[in-house]
């Protein structure tokens, strides 16, 4: 399992959406069963135990939160730009199948997400599923993503604005102090922590007013702890 990978549509992964740490979780790891380099089928189906094993559950509440990310996932809206447009889509089609007597789980792909979670030949992020297993926090999870796009360069400068929206609290923490107490402090901390990553973080500014983060970041392949 240490070697599985999870690809995304770069478009998808600069898309806005807010999900549990769970509930991304369970994506990742319905998306780690795939070959995003063919086509995929639309129903997938994934099992409490494997759910543990790709991403770390803890077995006595493998069951509950596999339940619970996948209730979430039916109203979870994406808000993507593609080609010059903005589209707000879904995960899934319809309500996640739970099948509780079996500890599994059913979910189809809504036909809109298909595009940027299959046939990825250009223009994708990859990385491997299991250095974000340890995460806790969403906010870790999305920011690691946006990291993993510019992996080849190990810096990434994005507006605050994109910030947020990436993340899905574009319309919180307006003031920085706020931002980088609730979201990109603890973010940064725990991938330092948890993640296969050294990340640091400088701000920049146009004139006094904090407009965007210069992320700086590289491979740390210490064993990290789950504290």
């Amino acid at each position: 399992m240490s070697n599985i990978s999870v690809c995304k549509s770069n478009n998808l992964i600069d898309a806005s959406y807010k999900l549990s740490a769970q509930a991304q979780k369970l994506v990742l790891s319905c998306l780690a069963k795939l070959d995003s380099r063919a086509s995929i089928p639309k129903e997938i189906t994934i099992t409490a135990n494997e759910f543990i094993e790709l991403v770390g559950i803890e077995p006595k509440n493998a069951h509950r939160d596999l339940y619970r990310a996948a209730d979430s996932l039916f109203d979870a809206v994406i808000t993507i730009r593609d080609e010059g447009k903005t589209t707000k889509i879904r995960w899934v089609q319809e309500s996640v199948q739970k099948h509780e007597g079996e500890g599994s789980i059913t979910l189809v792909w809504s036909d809109k997400v298909v595009k940027y979670i299959s046939q990825l030949q250009t223009r994708f992020t990859s990385y491997i599923l299991t250095n974000i297993a340890l995460l806790k926090s969403s906010h870790s999870i999305r920011v690691y993503e946006l990291l993993m796009k510019f992996k080849a360069t190990g810096d990434r400068t994005i507006y605050l604005e994109d910030f947020k929206s990436s993340l899905g609290i574009e319309d919180k923490y307006p003031q920085f102090k706020d931002l980088n107490k609730r979201v990109i402090k603890p973010s940064l901390d725990e991938l330092n922590i948890r993640s296969d990553l050294t990340v640091s973080v400088l701000p920049f500014k146009k004139g006094r007013k904090i407009i965007g983060l210069r992320f700086n970041f590289k491979p740390n392949n210490q064993l990290k702890m789950d504290i």
